[in-house]
């Protein structure tokens, strides 16, 4: 469910950006949700590393052996 409220954040974002640019106010929501939809991308790709650290670092080993 949070994935997908995720990604009708950014597609919410790229429509505000395509079609109301123009407003002062909504200059200010676009760049607020460019910087907290940035904040959350990268902490779910440090999040994905860290979960995924663990099998790389078997496989390398294996591959090493």
């Amino acid at each position: 469910m949070i994935n997908l409220i995720y990604k009708f954040a950014w597609i919410f974002w790229i429509v505000l950006i395509g079609f109301f640019r123009d407003d002062f106010a909504i200059k200010i929501v676009i760049l607020i949700m460019a910087i907290l939809l940035s904040i959350i991308a990268v902490s779910r790709a440090l999040h994905s590393r860290d979960l995924w650290r663990p099998i790389a670092e078997k496989y390398h080993k294996d591959l090493e052996d």
